[in-house]
């Protein structure tokens, strides 16, 4: 049988601990915007591989969200690379939840990884998230 890539076995990583969210996240207030969403994230999280860092961060809506067909969410985990030595990001994948903190019902799960990496502004949410996810001071 066929070992499992390094990255194989970083993505397995991940879905597990997004799984475990609900009694294991220590979510860390990184962001409040004005209309009350608040964005988390974990810093146990936290994979890396060479130049490459993955980090879990959680969207609490300032509002129910709803889309056509779709139960209401109150929160979005996202999963999101970062280059740590040229500060881009990627997204990978999010899952929505009826629950505030990444708890309750999956109400929508995207893995429709990012095609390109963009750019990360100085002074942004982004950049607060790259910092962690690279050990950036």
């Amino acid at each position: 049988m066929k070992k499992p890539t390094h990255a194989a076995r970083a993505a397995l990583t991940l879905t597990l601990l997004a799984l475990s969210l609900n009694t294991q996240a220590d979510w860390v207030e990184i962001e409040r915007f004005d209309d009350n969403t608040i964005v988390y994230a974990d810093a146990t999280t936290v994979t890396r591989e060479a130049d490459t860092a993955q980090l879990l961060h959680l969207v609490r809506w300032g509002a129910p969200q709803s889309d056509p067909g779709i139960p209401t969410y109150l929160s979005t985990v996202v999963r999101t690379a970062y280059d740590c030595t040229d500060k881009l990001e990627k997204y990978l994948a999010s899952t929505a939840y009826t629950g505030a903190m990444g708890d309750g019902a999956k109400v929508i799960v995207d893995d429709e990884e990012a095609r390109i990496w963009y750019t990360i502004s100085a002074a942004s949410m982004e950049e607060k998230l790259w910092k962690l996810a690279c050990g950036v001071n």
